[in-house]
């Protein structure tokens, strides 16, 4: 087999994986739903020139049973990686920070300690869990703001704990921002359309909490940030 029945077989197969992977119609054009994709966006004219070669190998009659250009070993390998991402997309689950690796807090734990070792951790998000796993608010720096005010700077008691401040670290308590749970089969790419779907809102999307059916109610199995998604969609 050359070069060039090798290349359409190729571009056969990625059309083929696309439309199946995203639900695409049969008249729908693979390469402008591609180059529309953020992932794709950086190879926006090797994904608009290799259609172009297609068209001139399928469509073009072959000159003495020549086809009129012979694909280079670089576009089939090209089109191969493209074929690999497709088939590899990565998952939540894969990306997410386990909860057995997680800095969080149960419902009864004290405040003052939690705030000790909030200094250790990058998001600023502490995931506040009950007896069963399950995510009942998120404590922050604002919500200890939020807490001293309505005490009018009284200071905590020492054993001051989030079962006595639940309605600070509740979900809605969180004026600018937004968390939301999903499971962790939801590939990454389609996770990164939700958080740019939220900042269109003019929500900034905080936290994401995988849990064991993607729901408020199920239990945690872990988080992802605005951090972890980004880069990780190939």
């Amino acid at each position: 087999m050359g070069n060039a029945d090798e290349y359409i077989q190729k571009f056969k197969e990625l059309e083929a994986i696309v439309k199946e992977t995203f639900g695409l119609n049969d008249w729908d054009s693979v390469t402008n739903f591609l180059s529309k994709r953020d992932e794709y966006r950086p190879f926006r004219e090797e994904i608009k020139y290799c259609q172009e070669v297609r068209n001139l190998l399928q469509h073009k009659q072959k000159i003495g049973g020549e086809y009129p250009v012979e694909p280079t070993r670089e576009m089939i390998v090209f089109l191969e990686n493209t074929i690999n991402s497709l088939k590899n997309r990565k998952k939540c689950s894969e990306i997410m920070i386990r909860t057995e690796k997680l800095f969080y807090r149960k419902r009864n734990d004290s405040i003052h300690s939690t705030l000790e070792q909030m200094r250790k951790i990058p998001s600023g998000h502490v995931p506040v869990l009950d007896e069963n796993g399950k995510v009942i608010g998120v404590f922050t720096a604002v919500s200890f703001l939020n807490i001293m005010a309505d005490r009018k700077g009284e200071p905590l008691p020492e054993g001051f704990s989030f079962s006595e401040a639940e309605k600070y670290i509740a979900f809605d308590h969180h004026d600018s921002e937004v968390y939301r749970f999903v499971t962790g089969e939801l590939y990454v790419d389609e996770l990164k359309d939700v958080f740019e779907h939220t900042y269109s809102g003019g929500k900034r999307l905080a936290m994401v909490f995988v849990t064991t059916n993607g729901k408020t109610d199920g239990k945690l199995l872990g988080t992802i940030s605005p951090w972890d998604v980004l880069g990780k969609t190939l």
